[in-house]
C-alpha cells in the first residue's frame, strides 16, 4: 500500500501593517516552489456564522460573503512558468477589475489577468521578480475591498507547506 504524502498547515493571525511572518512564509514557499497561502480577512460577525470559501467553492453556485486571497509560488518542473499566481474569491456577481482599478488597486502593467469571473473570482499572474510585499499588499487590499462584510483589520493566514 502506498503512503499518501500530506501537507501540514500552519495558521496564524496577522495585522497588514506588519507582514513579517507572512513574507517569511512566502519566501519559504517560493524557495521550495510548492505550497500556497490562503488569506482571509477578519470580519465583524460571529465566528460560527462566517467561513471563508472552501476548496470546492468554485463548483458551488452560491457565493461567499467573505473574500479569500490565495498566493502560490512559481511551480517547478519543465513546463512551470516563472510566475506567482494570486487569486481573490469574492461575493460580487460581476467582474471586479473595474472596481479595483477605480479604488486605486489596478493591476500593474507587468502583471496579467488570467481570469476575472463573477463566480470563480479574479486570478492574476505576476512575474516572480515582483516583490512579495507588493504582491501580498495588493492581494490584501483587494481582498478587504471585495469582502462582503465589515472587516476588523486583522487577517488569518493558512500556510499550506510543501509536500513532504
Amino acid at each position: 500500500m502506498s503512503r499518501l504524502r500530506q501537507r501540514s498547515v500552519d495558521r496564524f493571525e496577522f495585522d497588514p501593517a506588519d507582514l513579517t511572518r507572512l513574507l517569511e512564509a512566502a519566501a519559504w514557499l517560493g524557495a521550495h516552489r510548492d505550497g500556497w497561502l490562503n488569506l482571509v480577512p477578519g470580519v465583524e460577525a460571529p465566528a460560527d456564522s462566517v467561513e471563508g470559501p472552501g476548496l470546492f467553492s468554485m463548483f458551488n453556485s452560491a457565493t461567499q460573503r467573505v473574500s479569500m486571497c490565495t498566493w502560490m509560488p512559481p511551480g517547478r518542473g519543465r513546463h512551470a512558468a516563472d510566475e506567482v499566481t494570486v487569486g481573490v474569491m469574492h461575493s460580487r456577481s460581476a467582474r471586479v477589475l473595474p472596481e479595483l482599478t477605480a479604488a486605486g488597486l489596478g493591476i500593474p502593467s507587468a502583471w496579467r489577468v488570467w481570469g476575472d469571473h463573477p463566480r470563480r473570482g479574479l486570478v492574476v499572474k505576476v512575474p516572480a521578480v515582483a516583490a512579495d510585499a507588493e504582491v501580498l499588499g495588493w492581494a490584501l487590499g483587494a481582498g478587504a475591498l471585495l469582502c462582503g462584510l465589515p472587516t476588523t483589520g486583522s487577517w488569518r493566514a493558512e500556510v499550506y507547506q510543501p509536500l513532504r
